[in-house]
């Protein structure tokens, strides 16, 4: 898997219609070296971005913390097996290496911009 960054926000969830809270959505978007696990915000800069994510809208995916299902685990502590991932895509506007906007997939397609990058 490797070393990844994160980016927090709140990103409404498409099936249930509610706000996926404090929602963590992992990018390996930085130079190698960059990877440390830091986290990021709308605002923030991307140190070291690549190339290929600058300038642009990303599209990527997360996991929902709305409409995954969660499992009771050790000392009560709840978590979501991978199995019970819900994954819906998100993008990111990424200006001057710096987020700029978080949409839900839903939020985006009302904006109508055809022009994006997928991230795998």
């Amino acid at each position: 898997m490797g070393m990844f960054n994160s980016i927090y926000a709140d990103i409404l969830c498409p099936i249930k219609n509610e706000i996926s809270g404090n929602t963590e959505i992992q990018i390996k978007w930085q130079e190698r070296s960059n990877r440390t696990l830091s986290i990021y915000r709308i605002g923030d800069i991307l140190e070291e971005l690549e190339d290929e994510y600058n300038n642009k809208w990303v599209r990527t995916d997360y996991i929902c913390k709305v409409c995954s299902k969660y499992t009771t685990g050790k000392n009560d502590y709840p978590f979501i097996k991978v199995e019970d991932q819900s994954r819906h895509f998100v993008f990111i506007k990424i200006e001057n290496s710096k987020i700029i906007e978080i949409l839900s997939e839903k939020e985006f397609e009302k904006k109508g911009i055809k022009d994006f990058f997928i991230d795998y």
